[in-house]
């Protein structure tokens, strides 16, 4: 079939398959800026005549779920992709043991086996499948080669039990999708069973908003309550099988194989942390719903709003929306957050005209801690168009850190200004050469000589008086106050640094 997508970008097309068993559905799209772009995946048709999948050089099958989660009751169905055309099948339930266990007989025709769920099956269930085929008739074993000869194949799958009556359906949205910096993002959050009820009394859900780009980095898992408080069980059941005896040893493929299935004003944008809002405890009112007000900071970036519900002591549910802070002129920061004395680098910046509007643009730069200022910048902008600007930087000696403050204004009215701190490491550290510890009862000499090699005005001598050689050491009592042993001698040295009489008397 063809089609032009709709404004989702979607298109929906039904066609009666023109064969059975495993096809390959391919779509092609093709539009004047991108070209042609092409993209295809595998699905199962059944039919009439016998399923037949392809056979490996192991003895795994993949073991299909018809969904990945069920309820107590329900009946849970699989595919067996066997490469046999009959064959006896042991099906087990199992999780950190033996739950339940009964034979089948399977048939290439419909290789699909039932298991009854039980409550006892919550909150997961592995369900292992060993189809054994028999020898087949009229094959002969030669000297090199027994083709008739029995074979087996063990499938294994995990499925998800009892999850529906813990689950809270969370729905975050905000008044809009975009906004300036520093606005307010308006935000209801509404929490429903998944019945779709009210959760009960007391209700709360935990907000956060964070940037986008940080969860690129590493996504967060934490959100995901519902997951953690069902506490999924492990497998722990190591099967073993005589079949080999009769079938015969073979190459297994690799050792890493994976089992089958489970297939102006205008203020400087300064403030630029990643974790935008977090609120522990939003209680939801009679409705099952908050609202609540989240204040955005400078970034010129998306952020994602996560609601984690919960509800007594047995409902859990997660929802999230994504909003984006952007302006017509934007600045944005390319330089290193790291340099050292005496490099010479360009300090770049990323200019960028979002509006469909063609623009004049100034810039003046200034940076703290350089003794020469930055020259002035014009250029124009197309419409969309981003240009890369930059000043010549060589970093002077016995400064700690660059401090830039980048101005771009457009005559239009648009402006954008950014400040951001770039640290500063010496080339060569200070060190200590000697250190020198006295009792002072009396007049002390001791003689100080400079290294041959060292820099002019750097170092020096540091003289520390202390009325007690314990003075000082507040990291090392920090340290014992969390002490995490608990024997009695790591005991009496806690009580010995914090020189804590009561614990010493116990």
């Amino acid at each position: 079939c063809r089609g032009v997508t709709d404004a989702q970008g979607l298109l929906f097309c039904e066609q009666k398959p023109p064969s059975e068993g495993n096809l390959i559905v391919q779509a092609s799209l093709s539009d004047e800026a991108a070209g042609i772009a092409v993209a295809h995946r595998d699905v199962w048709v059944p039919g009439a005549r016998p399923w037949w999948f392809d056979v490996q050089d192991h003895d795994r099958i993949d073991l299909l779920q018809e969904k990945r989660h069920y309820e107590t009751g329900e009946s849970a169905r699989f595919q067996v992709r066997m490469p046999f055309q009959e064959a006896t099948a042991l099906v087990t339930i199992e999780r950190e043991g033996i739950l339940d266990a009964f034979v089948v007989a399977l048939s290439g025709r419909e290789p699909v086996i039932e298991v009854p769920v039980r409550e006892d099956f919550a909150p997961n269930m592995f369900i292992s499948v060993l189809a054994v085929r028999g020898r087949i008739g009229g094959r002969q074993p030669t000297a090199l080669v027994d083709l008739g000869k029995p074979s087996f194949k063990l499938g294994l799958a995990e499925v998800r039990v009892g999850w529906r009556r813990h689950k809270l359906t969370v729905k975050v949205t905000a008044d809009r999708t975009t906004y300036r910096v520093r606005d307010k993002a308006l935000v209801r959050v509404a929490v429903r069973t998944d019945d779709g009820l009210v959760p009960p009394v007391e209700s709360e859900v935990a907000v956060a908003a964070v940037d986008e780009g940080l969860l690129e980095l590493l996504p967060n898992a934490s959100w995901h309550l519902l997951d953690a408080m069902m506490g999924r069980r492990r497998y722990w059941v190591h099967t073993a099988t005589a079949q080999l005896e009769v079938v015969g040893k073979r190459h297994y493929g690799l050792k890493a194989l994976p089992q089958g299935g489970g297939g102006g004003k205008q203020p400087t944008r300064e403030l630029f942390d990643t974790l935008l809002f977090w609120k522990g405890r939003v209680p939801l009112d009679a409705n099952g719903e908050a609202t609540l007000e989240i204040p955005l900071n400078d970034s010129l970036t998306s952020f994602r709003i996560a609601a984690v519900a919960t509800g007594g002591v047995e409902l859990f549910g997660t929802g999230s929306t994504a909003i984006r802070s952007t302006q017509d002129l934007m600045v944005l920061s390319g330089i290193p957050p790291l340099v050292r004395e005496g490099d010479h680098f360009r300090a770049e910046f990323t200019l960028r005209n979002t509006t469909d509007r063609a623009m004049d643009v100034q810039v003046k730069a200034r940076v703290d801690g350089l003794p020469i200022a930055l020259a002035p910048l014009a250029l124009s902008l197309s419409p969309g168009q981003s240009e890369v600007i930059g000043w010549e930087v060589v970093v002077p000696a016995g400064v700690q850190a660059l401090r830039y403050e980048v101005e771009a204004r457009e005559s239009g009215g648009a402006i954008d200004r950014l400040h951001v701190a770039q640290e500063v490491q010496p080339v060569v550290p200070i060190r200590t050469f000697q250190a020198v510890i006295s009792q002072w009862q009396q007049e002390i000499t001791h003689p100080v000589q400079r290294p041959a090699d060292a820099l002019p005005d750097r170092g020096g001598v540091q003289l520390l008086v202390r009325s007690s050689i314990v003075e000082g050491l507040d990291a090392v009592r920090n340290r014992m106050r969390h002490y995490p042993y608990t024997c009695l001698e790591q005991q009496i040295s806690r009580a010995v640094v914090l020189r804590d009489q009561g614990q010493w008397q116990q």
